[in-house]
């Protein structure tokens, strides 16, 4: 008898609780209606959905590959720009013009400089990022909600349509308008184009 009322205390509170949270979540999304839409008043939800729980692992690893791929673009730009060099400097030595090949040689020698900076300060800076992200590499901790949502509202033109679209929710259940900003703020990187 004492486990099915413990039983039954544990699933009226998780049911509470679900609708605080569900209601906390829906007046962040009025108050972002009110704010952003063309008619706030034709606004009407049609469903909100839980759709993915993402913990701060799965953020950082996302990140993290992000910056890895960028380094590799960045030393595959610097080998392109140092076979490009290589065939000036060889053109250069066979146009049998001695200014020509004293000019080329100074020049390819600055951009080269130029170029071994770039490619140690950019991979420096990037691996930089990398190793902020390195500290919630084995967080499970709950970065944000992302939850789908389905709409009705009138557009621009006064027509009622049906949308569908997917919000990013923080663990304080409010909005996020800007996720890039929200990435900036907590993990001190953001979103790489």
């Amino acid at each position: 008898m004492k486990n099915h009322l413990y039983l039954s205390l544990i699933i009226i509170s998780f049911l509470f609780i679900s609708c605080s949270q569900e209601s906390k979540i829906k007046n962040a999304i009025d108050k972002y209606v009110e704010k952003n839409f063309n008619d706030p008043g034709s606004y009407e939800l049609v469903d909100l959905k839980l759709f993915d729980t993402i913990n701060e692992q799965k953020v950082s690893k996302y990140l993290i590959d992000q910056r890895v791929e960028k380094i590799k673009k960045i030393k595959n730009y610097v080998m392109e720009k140092k076979e490009e060099h290589s065939k000036i400097a060889s053109n250069a030595l066979f146009s049998g013009n001695h200014y020509y090949l004293i000019s080329a040689m100074n020049k390819l020698n600055k951009q080269k400089v130029i170029l071994n900076r770039l490619e140690k300060d950019s991979i420096q800076m990037v691996q930089n990022e990398i190793n902020q992200l390195k500290k919630y590499v084995n967080s499970k901790n709950i970065s944000h909600y992302r939850y789908v949502h389905e709409y009705r509202a009138k557009n621009d033109v006064g027509a009622l349509v049906k949308c569908l679209d997917t919000l990013r929710i923080n663990k304080d259940l409010t909005l996020i308008e800007d996720f890039q900003e929200f990435l900036l703020n907590k993990y001190g990187v953001g979103l790489l184009e």
